[in-house]
């Protein structure tokens, strides 16, 4: 019988210990350089978006910042310019109670532009006065006299070189009927338009109620506008003192274009209506309507503020009785056209 004996392998102690490594040297420094590289991308990255980030909250604070100054400076040129009606306010009551009450004229301190001047070196303000007793009040035409006074706003449009029809456009628009005034427009032709509306057959609330008309031009308001004003009534009270010579030759047929720019260019001062009629014999017919003093007045300022520009235009009441000084209206959208010349020199 054979006996199985399995065969035992020997295997000397150094063989035991001696093994291969699974990984050589070289390798070895190849993955540490790849993680490394790694390590530096990420810390690239890292850097990228920090940098990304920073310039980001720099340019909104930036942005911030900036908003916030313009804002300052708004309500900074805001807050000179209602120092202007204050102003003006108090020139106003100062000439009723000081210069006199029964008469308003061209030379006296509320009538004399403020130049531009310096606003504690931030700025610049410039003011303006007019008195709207010496134009043509639109809302005139649709009172007692609204017919005489449809006829002088026609004179007034033929000297100007005006459509004279224009005027029965407004006399239809402020009027209470619709019946169509010789070349006028009603609702007939209102409703027909795109988009269609009706008139307002109400007084006028602004001037810029003149693009609403029917065919009406953006060069016949430029031309007219600086005439015609807008009162809250329909009395056309006309000051002989302020009126310019295109207002005055349209009171009446009888008053000639030579008289009305030879009154405009003197320095008027009537103290009443009688003295001006005994040097004017030509407006007698117009007396009721002529006055030597004003109740409505507007002030237009402009104010700068670094970059921020406010211009305002504001009607004031003053009460012919008490000299109480009262602010009936503010108009942010009135373009300040500014009195100041500058004669530059060729030869400088």
């Amino acid at each position: 019988m054979r006996i199985f004996r399995p065969k035992v392998r020997a295997y000397s102690t150094a063989s035991l210990f001696s093994f291969r490594a699974p990984f050589s040297v070289s390798s070895s420094a190849s993955l540490n350089q790849r993680q490394g590289g790694v390590a530096l991308i990420s810390v690239l990255l890292i850097v990228a978006i920090l940098v990304a980030l920073s310039t980001q909250l720099l340019s909104n604070h930036n942005l911030v910042v900036s908003q916030h100054q313009n804002s300052f400076e708004q309500d900074q040129a805001l807050q000179y310019a209602y120092g202007a009606e204050e102003l003006t306010r108090q020139l106003l009551f100062d000439d009723f109670s000081i210069s006199g009450a029964g008469v308003d004229n061209l030379q006296e301190t509320w009538a004399q532009p403020v130049l531009p001047f310096k606003l504690d070196e931030v700025g610049y303000i410039e003011i303006q006065v007019k008195d709207l007793n010496g134009c043509f009040n639109v809302n005139s035409l649709m009172g007692v006299a609204g017919a005489d006074n449809l006829a002088g706003l026609k004179r007034l449009f033929q000297n100007l070189q005006v459509n004279p029809g224009l005027a029965d456009q407004i006399k239809d628009w402020v009027d209470i009927d619709q019946n169509v005034t010789g070349f006028g427009a009603e609702d007939t032709v209102y409703l027909g338009l795109t988009p269609p509306y009706r008139t307002a057959n109400q007084p006028m609330r602004h001037i810029s109620a003149l693009f609403l008309l029917h065919d009406i031009e953006a060069e016949d308001i430029r031309v007219i506008s600086s005439h015609l004003c807008v009162l809250p009534n329909s009395a056309n009270v006309v000051n002989v003192n302020t009126a310019n010579a295109s207002l005055l030759y349209s009171l009446d047929g009888e008053i000639s274009n030579q008289i009305a720019l030879g009154l405009a260019e003197s320095e008027r001062s009537f103290v009443n209506v009688e003295e001006f009629i005994d040097a004017n014999p030509a407006f007698t017919i117009v007396a009721p309507q002529l006055s030597v003093t004003s109740e409505y007045f507007e002030m237009q300022a402009k104010v700068q503020v670094g970059e921020s520009t406010v211009s305002i235009a504001s009607l004031f009441f003053r009460n012919t009785d008490t000299g109480k000084v009262i602010l009936l209206q503010r108009d942010f959208a009135k373009i300040f056209q500014s009195k100041v010349v500058v004669d530059i020199d060729a030869d400088s």
